[in-house]
């Protein structure tokens, strides 16, 4: 009896797979620019997950699209090393527009040294009004040391599609 069952069950899952539509792959908008600048890594230790260090975020300017202004001071980007060479990042810190608004960006992601690969997922916390699209979409970033340190490039891409 259980052949039978068996049997009726293979036979009958191919009529229930059905075939799908190929989806357009996403792309992505670059609608942000900020050049980001930090104060020297502050060493934390080992712990329970790997090395943990914070770099605090100093300030810098940022400028996109309908919006531009500057990284305001007091952010930090908090990173831990883990065994298997993969650093873990998130950061938090805001940003004021040049008409006075006030956005908390918390920005999480992966360094991978070889092949160098350095993506976040920025997620932006606008309030109401002109920029309030920030809230509405899925981000990826990219972040580019600038020679000589003391500050990074994290560009803004909007998934789109």
């Amino acid at each position: 009896m259980m052949r039978y069952l068996l049997l009726l069950l293979m036979l009958l899952c191919p009529a229930t797979i059905q075939a799908y539509e190929p989806v357009p792959t996403p792309g992505l908008r670059l609608v942000l620019q900020a050049r980001v600048t930090v104060d020297p890594a502050v060493e934390v230790g080992v712990s329970d997950h790997g090395k943990r260090r914070f770099i605090p975020i100093t300030g810098g300017t940022f400028t996109g699209e309908g919006i531009k202004g500057e990284v305001m001071a007091g952010g930090a980007d908090w990173q831990i090393d883990r065994p298997d060479g993969v650093r873990e990042i998130e950061a938090l810190y805001s940003l004021r527009t040049d008409d006075g608004a006030v956005i908390i960006v918390h920005n999480k992601g992966l360094s991978v040294p070889d092949p160098r690969y350095l993506m976040t997922v920025p997620a932006f916390h606008a309030p109401t009004g002109k920029y309030e699209w920030l809230n509405r979409r899925i981000f990826v970033g990219r972040i580019t040391p600038v020679p000589g340190g003391g500050a990074v490039i994290i560009s803004v891409f909007a998934a789109e599609g």
